[in-house]
């Protein structure tokens, strides 16, 4: 499978239900990675609201490869789409396909730039679409 034969598409708020099941199982890791700031209904529910954007990647047998999911966030000076879920397989042939829609989609959106929260292994392709390093993300956990 090749680049040209997937495509990237925004699931409207509407058609959320139709396709969960599908792209359920790719967002679970990514949800579990949270440390409880989400469960999966959490996610659905501000997906279904359009709060939050589904995106999915798909090849010509309509097979499902990855599913991410955005946000625009409003900072007091300027607006940038976030990357906050993402989940799939094959991701050397997707990757920038999807990250070439999604700058597309935050410059149409009067967004700054893209941010991404993600794990150190995602920094070989996002370095090569011009993401900088801005900071890391440290987590400390309190047992309840």
């Amino acid at each position: 499978m090749s680049e040209e034969q997937v495509t990237v598409a925004l699931v409207p708020p509407l058609q959320i239900q139709m396709v969960w099941e599908q792209v359920e199982e790719l967002l679970v890791s990514a949800v579990e990675k949270s440390n409880g700031r989400w469960t999966m209904d959490s996610l659905f529910g501000t997906l279904v609201a359009g709060q939050k954007h589904l995106w999915v990647v798909f090849d010509e047998t309509k097979s499902v490869n990855c599913v991410a999911v955005t946000s625009v966030v409003d900072y007091p000076l300027k607006k940038m789409l976030s990357i906050e879920f993402l989940g799939g397989k094959d991701i050397e042939v997707w990757v920038f396909k999807l990250l070439d829609v999604l700058n597309r989609f935050a410059q149409d959106a009067g967004c700054g730039g893209i941010e991404a929260t993600a794990r150190f292994g995602f920094w070989k392709w996002l370095e090569k679409d011009g993401f900088d390093k801005a900071y890391t993300v440290f987590e400390k956990r309190f047992q309840p």
